[in-house]
């Protein structure tokens, strides 16, 4: 082949040895031997690489300005197998590449592209990124090279449809190329993922083929890292699916190989994307663009999604789109309430941002409370069927949900118990007693709608604890009942719907018989941890539910609520509430037999629900006479009509998610027979002692037990009864066989000098002082005795006064460790508590 203008003159043997490369006519392909000898010169002598690389890029600009399209190809495929064979040179001839890449570029002929693209998916995946940032032409160079792949990964072609398949396919392998070389990683990425992502997304966005099917597919067959897959240069017949397979793996491998600044520049852009091309509400790409992110990048990052999200939340001031906050928040939702751990999480920074949006939303008064309704299940994208819902209610719903989903996962021992906590500081339950919950406004709120509102948050993070525990094989760090003292005051609250919610969440708290931790086959055997602040809370709850029951203003949900809660006093305490409630409830029946409430409605009502409240301590209890007894009151009052008509006579079935909040007492009908006062009522002589007999109740308070049921309660001593019961475990049943028993352990026998003094067996507690009695003992130098603690099983060695003889000789090293053993020190660091809880 004669010589080109371009190498005239040339007499240098690289030019040479490309020259003879080029083929023949009628020729397509570089002659194989020439080839080979050129490859074979340039690993020889690497410094020729860089002259091999000048001169074919001058020779690749002559003839694509020539339009040479079978030289400018045959080019192409000489630098390719350079590239294949010199990869440790690379770096002497990488400019000279990218020129001629750009260069072939320019043509705008799809097949010089597609060659173009093979070449550079070679430099990509053989370059280390090491001139990257030092080089600046190098460095333009190769990031125009990325912008213009990335255009033509979302090229425009109405008119051929095929064409613009084919255009996108090789924009994607080119970044593809990009995405898992090492150069990504080795300087600063910025200005590569800002084309890169958004090009990866536009291919993601088909309704038929999207991100969110893609994902759905995916999660069957879940790897570390997608598949990648092989550029072929013949390729013509590509398909939208093809083509959005490839994005997603792209995605997914940009994603599982990011770090910290890698995923942070990966974010920027692609909420960007969901900016400039209005992907917000009603669509679900972004919520299944979080999910992606979400379960791809490593663990360790997956905390900076919801930083980033949060900070994108803040931003938006309150003439933003709806649409967009709602978005943001459907993400957090999917994030909190996916199966995936987000570690690093700081939860109530989380927990005080979603409540402060939540407070900011209710001030614009816009809100229906009726078309709120707090579900587990109503977690995922079913909200995008609620287009006719307001959207500030939708945002309001959506908040709390979220909110919930900050017990889904558990990441230190008293994280639901600081949750409540945080929820409940909002309450403003310091609010005048005298004021009305609707006059009283809370930074711009109503009282009774931020209460309302906090409420249902507080639900939704019970149900959602609950629910978790049951699915969770790890366990959660209970929380404890005196986290809602300061709540009980709510039982009395003047809006109704403020005090069925709270009634509920009571409920549902103190409902412990469906946990993991405390099935059915374990009920007889319930440990209950009972300190005196549970002391505390227990009476407290007492004599609010003893108001609460006597509340003038109450409704038929009221006493469907107070049963609901002694019902689940009953599940949690067991013996504890019995003892203790026992004497509230006769009182009770005291106030309704001398007809101190102002209807018989009331009366009938009350009464009803302390029949049930006998009938569900016989079933926990396993009480037949009491069983008998109770359904022979029901039976007598039933026949004669003074069973209220509000309470459904089968204790289980009454629950507050059927009753009408809106009925009231005088809407009571009456049956064919008119409704009568009650005068069958239950009788103590009777009921104290099958109570008393049972043996849970009597292993548990001794002899005094009947004389302290019968004592007739009275609400006006308050609190100067509560027992100072402090720290100490309380069993529902002692078996004798479970029963601890003193046991004397035989000591280590001196067989030459015989004692009746016996060490102590060696514990954990009593370590320091039993190697001080071996010390001494082998010393000779002291006489010891033991004394016995019984209440804290310490052995405690006891001199007998001698003086040592050797006074001046130095203590020996194992005494003066001993001395500085402390063992009742406890460590009051915790390894599971978040910093802020440290500071």
């Amino acid at each position: 082949m004669p010589c080109t203008e371009v190498c005239q003159g040339w007499i240098k043997k690289h030019a040479t040895l490309i020259n003879n490369c080029f083929p023949g006519p009628g020729e397509t392909l570089p002659k194989s031997s020439e080839l080979s000898y050129l490859v074979f010169y340039a690993n020889s002598k690497p410094a020729k690489l860089t002259k091999c690389g000048v001169y074919l890029e001058k020779r690749v600009a002559t003839d694509v300005r020539k339009k040479r399209k079978q030289d400018t190809k045959v080019s192409l495929q000489i630098i390719k197998a350079l590239l294949e064979a010199c990869k440790k040179d690379l770096n002497l001839f990488s400019k000279n590449v990218v020129k001629i890449i750009a260069a072939s570029l320019g043509t705008d002929d799809i097949d010089l592209i597609a060659r173009a693209a093979s070449v550079f998916i070679t430099f990509c995946a053989n370059h280390d990124g090491s001139t990257l940032g030092v080089d600046t032409e190098f460095t333009f160079i190769y990031e125009n090279l990325i912008d213009r792949f990335a255009k033509y990964a979302t090229y425009k072609y109405e008119t051929d449809q095929s064409l613009e398949r084919r255009y996108r396919s090789i924009g994607l392998y080119a970044l593809q190329g990009v995405v898992t070389s090492n150069a990504l990683h080795a300087t600063d990425t910025k200005a590569q993922l800002q084309y890169i992502v958004p090009a990866i997304l536009h291919n993601l966005t088909d309704d038929k083929m999207g991100l969110e099917a893609l994902q759905k597919i995916d999660n069957d067959e879940k790897s570390s890292a997608p598949q990648l897959r092989r550029f072929s240069i013949n390729a013509t017949t590509i398909s939208v699916e093809d083509n959005t397979r490839l994005a997603y793996n792209c995605l997914i491998h940009l994603l599982v190989m990011s770090n910290t600044s890698n995923l942070q520049y990966s974010l920027e852009p692609a909420f960007t994307f969901l900016e400039e091309n209005d992907i917000w509400w009603p669509s679900s790409f972004g919520t299944s663009l979080a999910l992606v992110i979400l379960s791809s990048v490593q663990r360790q990052y997956r905390h900076m999604l919801v930083s980033e999200i949060l900070r994108r939340l803040d931003s938006l001031s309150d003439s933003s789109s709806l649409s967009k906050k709602i978005t943001f928040i459907e993400m957090l939702i999917s994030i909190l309430t996916s199966d995936l751990t987000v570690v690093g999480l700081s939860v109530i920074e989380v927990l005080d941002c979603l409540l402060n949006h939540l407070l900011n939303s209710l001030k614009s008064g816009n809100i229906k409370f009726e078309q709120i309704s707090v579900n587990l299940n109503s977690k995922g994208n079913n909200i995008m069927t609620e287009k006719a819902q307001d959207l500030e209610t939708m945002i309001v719903q959506r908040l709390i949900i979220c909110i919930g989903g900050l017990a889904t996962h558990i990441y230190y021992a008293k994280q639901v118990s600081d949750i409540v906590e945080h929820i409940i500081q909002h309450l403003n339950l310091q609010t005048d007693p005298e004021s009305s919950n609707r006059s009283s406004i809370t930074d711009g709120i109503p009282l009774d709608i931020l209460r309302r509102t906090l409420l249902r948050c507080l639900s939704i993070v019970i149900q959602t604890n609950k629910e978790a525990e049951k699915k969770s094989e790890m366990l959660r760090g209970e929380v404890p009942v005196e986290v809602f003292h300061n709540t009980i005051g709510l039982c009395m609250d003047e809006d109704l719907d403020v005090r069925i919610t709270y009634a509920q969440i009571l409920s549902t708290f103190l409902d412990n018989v469906n946990s993991s931790k405390e099935s059915k086959e374990f009920d007889s055997v319930q440990i209950t941890y009972f300190n005196q602040p549970a002391i505390h809370f227990l009476n407290t709850l007492h004599l609010s539910l003893y108001q609460y029951a006597l509340f003038e203003n109450s409704k038929p949900a009221d006493n469907v609520a107070l049963l609901l809660i002694l019902r689940s006093l009953l599940l949690r305490f067991r013996t504890d509430q019995i003892i203790r409630g026992i004497p509230v409830v006769f009182k009770l029946q005291s106030e309704a037999k001398d007809e101190k409430l102002n209807s018989f409605a009331r009366q009938r009502a009350l009464a009803s629900v302390i029949a049930l409240y006998f009938h569900d301590i016989a079933q926990v209890l396993d009480i037949p006479e009491l069983q008998q007894y109770v359904e022979m009151i029901k039976k007598e009052r039933i026949e004669t009509c003074q069973w209220s008509t509000f309470i459904n006579a089968i204790s289980s079935e009454n629950n507050l998610d059927d009753v009408n909040l809106s009925t009231s007492f005088d809407d009571e009908h009456e049956n064919e027979q008119p409704l009568q006062p009650v005068d069958i009522w239950f009788d103590p002589q009777i009921i104290v002692p099958m109570l008393c007999k049972h043996k849970d109740v009597v292993n548990f308070d001794g002899a005094e037990l009947e004389e302290k049921l019968m004592t007739e309660w009275k609400p006006e001593e308050g609190f100067k009864k509560v027992k100072k019961e402090a720290y100490r475990i309380r069993s529902s049943r002692i078996l004798e066989a479970d029963k601890p028993k003193l046991v004397v352990t035989p000591i280590m026998m001196n067989l030459e000098n015989s004692s009746d003094d016996l060490p102590p067996k060696v514990k954990t507690d009593n370590f320091k002082e039993t190697l001080a009695v071996q010390l001494m003992n082998d010393s000779s130098e002291h006489e010891t005795s033991v004394a016995s603690d019984r209440e804290s099983g310490n052995m405690v060695p006891i001199s007998n006064g001698k003086k040592s003889k050797r006074k001046n000789k130095p203590k020996n090293e194992a005494s003066a460790f001993l001395s500085t053993i402390d063992p009742k020190a406890a460590s009051t660091t915790s390894l599971v508590n978040p910093p802020y809880r440290l500071s």
